[in-house]
């Protein structure tokens, strides 16, 4: 295997090798660096401010949240801190680039270098003798002399190993490599039983043995070049015993990525009204438009375009209406000519109803709204079950409807909608150190930006990005069967009047959105599990986003070459593809004890974290069955 040269697909990218993530191939390797595209081979994102300001608030909060969780509010010194000198601001949003891959055509030898995307090291650079134990930490300049076919040590003839375990420290997020040094003697590594790393130890030629393991961390700043002990602390708990973690893919540091809808710029619409009126186009709140008019975010953004053009408002001013009217008058007139003022009173009353605080939650409904087409944004026209039935043969007709019927009957499915075409953004905008604690309550994971340059901070961070098209299937839930099992369960206390105002009013932080989140992601597991028989994609090429405030899952193709797997399942296998997947519910391999404590693992729910945006978190079969942490089942 060469491993001058290592190619990773394009889709599934911001997982593997973003900045700083590890990758194996026979042995451990570290990206260093990722080259901007320059060869023009990535399609454009087309809305570049909206993706940065939505992936920069979720870095700013995930990292504030980590720093602050991580001092005692009665020792915290803001003056001198490293908690204060390292909090992200909202003025850091300058400092925060979207870099799109280098996408490659070839890893042949005769391969431009422009063709190359990025560059790695070996990583961890820590070796030991197969035989001796002789304990080796290269340094990155000598690694191109290391000859690990031949032990350093003349009486020996054993061969390196690279030792693939590195020390995290669970209280300051500290990851660095195994490694042991004493007065420039050789290091011995014993190893008595080489599974059992409890039973590891480090020797010097003049110093006994001891437990690596028991050396402590004192949280030493990251960013600071100073030697390890002249550092400045980057914690005020007291020094912490190391966890030793194995070198694999994910488990050192685990890519935190984003996928998000391309909804097209409009320069003209501030960025922060843009959410308000996608909104409001979808809800039809634009009916003051002359009928000649489309209601959608083409014609908006041609007015306010229109309402900005100075050469045109120069021009008008010189003519009737405009004449004799003083220049506070003039602007009303033109801003009421082009729509403007009424615009303005449609987003004044939505502000009102999705403060800041609650933008996200605006957001996934325009998510939405742009995937189902009612932005009017898409080339190609969605499809519901509804609409293919009733284009099919008579006999074919009849069997399909009864198919939909029984679905939406047994299942409680409002709707299912077959998306041709969308673009979609996959985005890495930072990485866990260590382990991922998500099943603990409360559990603030030790997440860190991509910095653009480690030592220097202030420079800012980067967002990895990969923008592609493809297709996908929608699968709504019915709203009022959701509310019915919620009461049920006790989650909320009576069915709400206006139930659709009810799902677009929820926020993340409600009891009611998280209960409805994990009976969408644990539907939507259960079918991307049950979908490679018949669409001929693998697990990995499955991406899925999962809307709550709209009952809903937009279930997609992640692959780079899309061969029409999930419309030959709308049309030709959409019963079996559910009948399939409720046998899944019941049983797992390791019930009892899967259903008793969380409901779900590897062998019943679980999918490869870079498929899962959410890190398999927010999963349990017990949203069907109704036997442990739910009064009632779904389907029951």
């Amino acid at each position: 295997m060469d491993l001058k040269f290592v190619d990773f697909p394009a889709n599934s990218a911001v997982f593997h090798i973003s900045k700083g993530l590890l990758f194996n191939r026979l042995i451990s390797f570290r990206v260093r660096s990722i080259f901007p595209d320059s060869n023009d081979r990535n399609i454009p994102i087309q809305n570049k401010p909206r993706l940065k300001q939505r992936l920069f608030e979720r870095l700013r909060d995930m990292y504030n949240v980590r720093l602050l969780s991580n001092t005692e509010p009665s020792k915290y010194d803001f003056k001198d801190d490293y908690q204060k000198r390292m909090l992200i601001s909202n003025s850091k949003t300058d400092v925060f680039d979207l870099v799109l891959f280098q996408l490659s055509t070839g890893m042949d030898d005769d391969s431009d270098i422009k063709d190359i995307g990025g560059d790695f090291i070996v990583y961890p650079l820590t070796f030991v003798c197969k035989e001796c134990g002789d304990l080796q930490v290269i340094r990155y300049k000598g690694i191109s002399s290391f000859n690990p076919k031949k032990c350093k040590r003349k009486a020996c003839k054993g061969e390196y190993e690279q030792l693939s375990l590195m020390l995290f420290c669970e209280t300051c997020g500290s990851v660095r490599p195994f490694e042991y040094s004493y007065k420039g003697e050789e290091i011995t590594l014993i190893r008595d039983s080489k599974d059992s790393i409890a039973t590891w130890r480090v020797r010097a030629k003049s110093k006994s043995s001891i437990d690596v393991f028991r050396l402590q961390c004192k949280h030493k700043d990251p960013h600071d070049k100073g030697p390890y002990n002249m550092r400045r602390d980057c914690s005020k708990a007291p020094p912490s015993q190391q966890r030793p973690l194995t070198v694999t893919e994910g488990s050192i540091f685990i890519p935190v990525a984003e996928t998000s809808i391309d909804i097209p710029t409009s320069p003209d619409i501030e960025l922060d009204d843009l959410e308000y009126i996608l909104n409001a186009i979808a809800l039809d709140l634009f009916s003051f438009l002359p009928s000649a008019l489309p209601r959608n975010l083409e014609t908006v953004q041609n007015l306010y375009a229109a309402y900005n053009n100075e050469s045109d408002k120069i021009i008008a001013f010189t003519r009737m209406p405009y004449l004799g009217l003083n220049d506070d008058e003039k602007e009303e007139a033109w801003k009421k000519e082009k729509f403007i003022d009424q615009f303005e009173e449609v987003i004044k009353d939505l502000k009102k109803k999705y403060p800041k605080k609650k933008i996200e939650t605006l957001r996934e409904l325009n998510d939405y709204s742009a995937l189902t087409g009612k932005i009017g944004l898409s080339k190609f026209k969605t499809l519901t079950f509804t609409e293919f039935v009733s284009k099919l043969e008579p006999v074919k007709k009849i069997n399909k409807k009864n198919e939909i019927i029984h679905i939406k009957d047994y299942y409680f499915i409002e709707d299912l909608i077959y998306v041709p075409s969308v673009t979609l953004v996959n985005s890495c905008f930072g990485v866990i150190n260590g382990v991922n604690k998500f099943y603990e309550p409360g559990f603030i994971p030790h997440f860190e930006p991509i910095w653009k340059d480690r030592w220097d901070p202030t420079k800012g961070f980067y967002a990895y990005c990969y923008p592609y098209e493809t297709e996908g299937i929608i699968i709504q839930l019915n709203k009022q069967k959701i509310c019915e099992w919620l009461k049920d369960n006790d989650i909320i206390s009576s069915i709400p009047a206006d139930i659709s105002n009810f799902f677009s009013g929820l926020d993340e932080t409600e009891p009611s959105y998280q209960s409805i989140k994990v009976l969408l992601h644990t539907l939507s597991h259960l079918l991307m599990r049950n979908s490679s028989v018949y669409t001929g994609l693998d697990l990995q090429s499955y991406g899925e986003k999962i809307f709550p405030t709209t009952a809903a899952i937009f279930f997609y193709s992640s692959s780079s070459i899309n061969i029409g797997g999930l419309q030959f399942i709308f049309e030709n296998e959409m019963f079996n593809w559910f009948e399939g997947m409720k046998f899944d519910v019941k049983e797992c391999t390791l019930d009892p004890n899967c259903l008793k404590e969380r409901g779900a693992c590897f062998a019943c729910l679980y999918i490869p974290e870079f498929v899962c945006k959410y890190f398999n978190k927010d999963l349990d079969r017990d949203v069907f069955l109704g036997k442990q942490r739910y009064k009632k089942g779904f389907w029951n």
